[in-house]
Formats: C-alpha cells, sequence, structure tokens
C-alpha cells in the first residue's frame, strides 16, 4: 500500500520527535560537562553553556552575571534608575580602570536581584516609591560592595610558595615583600600591576588592554631556601578574570627553561592555587593531580639561574573566540583527568571486557554446542536445570559468591570479575543454541564424512555460521563488563584495580556535588559504548533477530 505524502511526513515528524526525546538526557549530560561552576544553578533552566567571551581589555565589569532578573522588563527598567539614585547617595566610589555608567548599572541590577529575595511581598508588588521606601534601610555599601566585588573581573597574582623533594614542607617565598614588587612587567611595558589587600590577601592586581599587543609577560626572579635541583613544586596564587586567554608559567633553573605540558586558561573568577611541578612518580599514582607536569623546553639564556635562584615568567596570549571554545570544552575534561587515575581506570576495564567476552563467548558456545547438536545422557534435563538458574535473582547468590572467591583468595583481585566468564551465561548458552539449532545438519554430516571430529565441526562449521550471535553477545558481554559496578563493589578495596564504572563512583563521591565534573567523567565512560554499538549495531541487531526467528 503506497502512503500518502502527508503520512510520510508524520511518520518521519514522529520519528524525529522520539530520536530528540530519547537523545535528549544524553545531551544534556554533554551540555552540563563543558559549564563552569555558576552556568549549573541559573536562576531560569538553560541546556547549553554560555558562550565564553575572550574580552581585550580587563578589568572590566561583567554584563552578563545579573542577566536574569526576577520580574516584568518593564517592571526593571522602571525601578533601576531609582535603585541607581539611591546608590549614588550613600557615596560609594567605584574604581577608575572600569566604566563607571556600566559598573551602576550592573550594581544596580545585582541590589535589585537581591532584594527581589528580602523585600516582603507587598513591597516588592506595590509602587516604584513604596519599593524604594522599602529598599533604604536595606541597602548599604556593604551590599554595594558585595554587588560589585560579583561584577568585576580582573586578573590579580599574589604570592610564590614551593616544596622540594626533601622536605613536604610548603614554603612561602618572601612573605614580607608584597607581591607587586616582587612581579615585574616586561612586554609590553603598557601592563600595569597595583598593589591591592582584600581580607588579608596581599596580592598584585594586573590591567592589560589587548588592543595594543596579544600577549603580555610578568617577571619574577626568585631565590628557593633550597637547591633548585630539589624543587618538587611551584605554586601561584591566581585570579583568573573569565576571558578564557591562554596564559603559561615558564621557570628557568640549572641553565634549563621549563614550562607545563599544557597550557591552562583564565577560566572564571575566582581565586585558587597554580601549581607546576617536574614529572615524578605521582604522575602515574592514584592521587589527585593539582598540578601541571613541567617539561624541558631548552637552555636558558640567563646567566642568573644557577644554585638556588630561579627565573618565573608569567606569560597570557590573547585567545581567539574558537580558541575560548576550545578551552571551555576541554575545561571540565581536563579537571576530571587531573583528580581521577582515568587512564588507569580504563585499562582495567578494557582488560576485563577482553578477558570476559573471549572466555563467554568461547565457553558459552562449546556448552550451546552440546546441547544443540550432541546427543547425551540427560541433556534435555540439564538444560531446563540451567534454563532455571535464570529465574534465580542475582542477589541470592551474591553472598555465596563472595564467600567462594574469598576462599580461594581472590579477595581484592579482578580474579571475580572475569574469571567466572568461563563458566558461561545461562542467558548466552540459551541465545546460542537456538540459533544452532536452526543450522541444517547435512552440513554437519557432510564435515564427519570428510573425518571432521566434534571439535573440528563445532570450529570449522558451527562457529562460522553463528557470527552475528556471537557478535551480539559480545556487545551484551562489553556492556555488561564495562558499566559493571556491583561486581568491583564487592571484590575489590584497592583503587589501582577499580574499573571506569566504579572508579567514577569513587570520583563522585570525591567531588561531591559538582554536577560538571560528574557528567565529564560519565561522558567519558559512555562515549566508548555509544561507539561500539553504533559500529556493531548491524551485527547486534541481526544476531537477536535471527535468533528470535529461527527458534
Amino acid at each position: 500500500m503506497k502512503r500518502s505524502p502527508s503520512n510520510r511526513i508524520l511518520i518521519y515528524a514522529l520519528l524525529i520527535a522520539g530520536a530528540f526525546v530519547f537523545s535528549f538526557p544524553f545531551i544534556w549530560m554533554v551540555s552540563t560537562s563543558v559549564k563552569v561552576d555558576r552556568e549549573l544553578y541559573p536562576e531560569e533552566l538553560t541546556v547549553f553553556p554560555q558562550t565564553p567571551l575572550p574580552r581585550a581589555v580587563s578589568p572590566y565589569i561583567d554584563d552578563r552575571f545579573n542577566a536574569d532578573l526576577p520580574g516584568s522588563n518593564e517592571r526593571i527598567a522602571e525601578m533601576l534608575p531609582k535603585l541607581i539614585e539611591l546608590i549614588r547617595a550613600t557615596g560609594f566610589e567605584y574604581p577608575t580602570d572600569v566604566s563607571r555608567e556600566i559598573a551602576e548599572r550592573e550594581v544596580a541590577r545585582g541590589i535589585y536581584k537581591r532584594l527581589s529575595k528580602r523585600l516582603p511581598p507587598d513591597a516588592w508588588a506595590g509602587t516604584a516609591e513604596k519599593f524604594i521606601d522599602a529598599a533604604r534601610p536595606i541597602v548599604d555599601r556593604q551590599m554595594i560592595e558585595q554587588s560589585f566585588n560579583e561584577i568585576y573581573r580582573f586578573v590579580g597574582i599574589g604570592r610564590i610558595s614551593v616544596r622540594s623533594t626533601i622536605s613536604n614542607d610548603l614554603v612561602l617565598l618572601n612573605p614580607e615583600v608584597p607581591p607587586v614588587e616582587i612581579w615585574k612587567s616586561i612586554k609590553p611595558q603598557s601592563v600595569t600591576l597595583r598593589d591591592e589587600t582584600v581580607n588579608g590577601k596581599q596580592y598584585a592586581r594586573v590591567s592589560y588592554d589587548f588592543t595594543q599587543s596579544d600577549r603580555f609577560a610578568l617577571e619574577a626572579h626568585v631565590q628557593l631556601p633550597f637547591d633548585a635541583k630539589d624543587l618538587r613544586r611551584l605554586q601561584v596564587a591566581l585570579k583568573p578574570d573569565d576571558t578564557w586567554h591562554t596564559f603559561r608559567l615558564i621557570i628557568e633553573a640549572n641553565g634549563r627553561k621549563f614550562t607545563g605540558v599544557r597550557d591552562p586558561s583564565l577560566s572564571n573568577f575566582d581565586w585558587y592555587t597554580a601549581a607546576w611541578q617536574p614529572p615524578s612518580a605521582d604522575d602515574d599514582s592514584t592521587k589527585v593531580r593539582s598540578w601541571i607536569v613541567l617539561k624541558d623546553i631548552g637552555k636558558s639564556d640567563r646567566s642568573d639561574v644557577s644554585g638556588n635562584s630561579i627565573h618565573l615568567t608569567f606569560e597570557v596570549e590573547q585567545s581567539s573566540q574558537t580558541r575560548a571554545w576550545a578551552h571551555k570544552l576541554g575545561n571540565n575534561y581536563i579537571r576530571t583527568l587531573d583528580q581521577i587515575p582515568f587512564w588507569r581506570y580504563v585499562r582495567v576495564s578494557i582488560f576485563l571486557v577482553i578477558a570476559n567476552i573471549v572466555l563467554n563467548v568461547v565457553f558459552s558456545s562449546l556448552v550451546a554446542y552440546a546441547f544443540a547438536r550432541l546427543t547425551w545422557p540427560g541433556r534435555d534435563i540439564c538444560f531446563l536445570i540451567m534454563l532455571a538458574t535464570m529465574m534465580i535473582p542475582g542477589q541470592v547468590t551474591m553472598i555465596p559468591h563472595f564467600v567462594i572467591w574469598k576462599t580461594f583468595g581472590s579477595y581484592n583481585t579482578l580474579d571475580p570479575l572475569w574469571l567466572g566468564a568461563a563458566f558461561g551465561s545461562a542467558f548466552h548458552i540459551f541465545l546460542l543454541r537456538q540459533f544452532m539449532k536452526s543450522i541444517p545438519r547435512d552440513l554437519e554430516d557432510s564435515a564427519r564424512l570428510d573425518g571432521c571430529g566434534f571439535l573440528r565441526v563445532y570450529w570449522n562449521v558451527i562457529l562460522p555460521l553463528i557470527g552475528p550471535s556471537l557478535a551480539a553477545i559480545a556487545i551484551f558481554t562489553f556492556m555488561g563488563t564495562w558499566n559493571n559496578f556491583m561486581g568491583p563493589l564487592l571484590y575489590v578495596a584497592d583503587q589501582r584495580l577499580y574499573p571506569i564504572a566504579f572508579g567514577l563512583y569513587a570520583f563522585n563521591v570525591q567531588v561531591g556535588s559538582n554536577p560538571a565534573l560528574n557528567m565529564a567523567g560519565s561522558v567519558l565512560m559512555t562515549l566508548p559504548v555509544i561507539v561500539i554499538f553504533f559500529f556493531a549495531q548491524r551485527y547486534f541487531i541481526q544476531g537477536v533477530t535471527l535468533t528470535g526467528l529461527k527458534g
């Protein structure tokens, strides 16, 4: 029957809608995995991440921080001028390096957002005069300063601290000297440093303008309390300005020049400690990697970097929009890979996947061949008993299995997670038996006339004909092993033996309620499953379909 064009359009529309509905959780997971912390709990629900803006001038006022305000646009437009007048009456002074007009507007928006949570409903819904009268005793300099600090973006560079390989103590370099005297601008000269102290934290505030040059650099020459060859880690207190520009630290010591294996970006706007350290055994351990590994990039041209004397160069390079997106898309994934030994987990999972697939396919097909093609006493009764085991919940056999493996001395090893596949799977045996029973016996008889024994028939005749079913079983086994969580939870205590599923659970416990990092780890775990299913779906569907049709 030929379908009308309207029916075809309806069918395709339903297919597209269904595909979107079923793929939306994955879209949400991928989108959340590239969001920064402040995008995770917005006033209004958003699916896609915010576009990074590599601004050319800093400091600046972030005009996107208070973009979502409660109430109608008319109400907001009516209240903001009155709030600006109220703020001006307090005498609050704005820094001279930002636009006063933009700062007043954005501070007023921040005050408006705060008042929406503090004013009583009658004042909030009343006239503009009633709103301002209720706000006047609440809006003080402290609230204005808090609102301003939320939108004021600048690069701050603070104290330098070091650790040595001899002692694990953290040593603060030149604690009596302010950072503005330690760091000097070298290129271009138009970059300025300003001494600032906030909440007892002293730092140098950096002002730059990329309309004049696409990069700038600061330098510091410091003396270590130990020989530079014993340097284990160097840390710098840093406040980024959310411009996503690329920065790097170059360390010159003992006549050599070192820099990080990757260049981070000025993402987000909270203070943190940036750390660099030479290659060590810690890089391949299960420790949380809060540092960037240093690499040797050649000979230093300086003659004053020997003994305990080192020279630091802090370079910032302007990022294009494309590079800013690259930084944002990879930021949470880099943080995830730094905080967990991801590739160790992957290696363990790959070993378990390969071992389980090989053992399951080989031994399940052998048992299925015995049930389907061989005649022996009690075959049907044994087959029914095997099928009956499928009715037993896994929770019932969980403790007996644990006791057996522990008795064999296999606790805290990978043996229980793959050796059990040598006994086959009842479901897979049943699946293969049904497929083998559909193979004509003439092929088997012909092989036996040619002198083939049971194993030769199994290897040369049966296995080539059940390829689709074996592929389906391999996919089932891969997905079950890759996503196995309960097995490692029961049998593995050593973090070095964690597979990917259990490793991500430990990571989730470690980072707490950070959906972005959790989603980044989930994407890394899910991608191999999607890729393998995408390329092997033909075998999967063919194996299951043929098995169902030829029972």
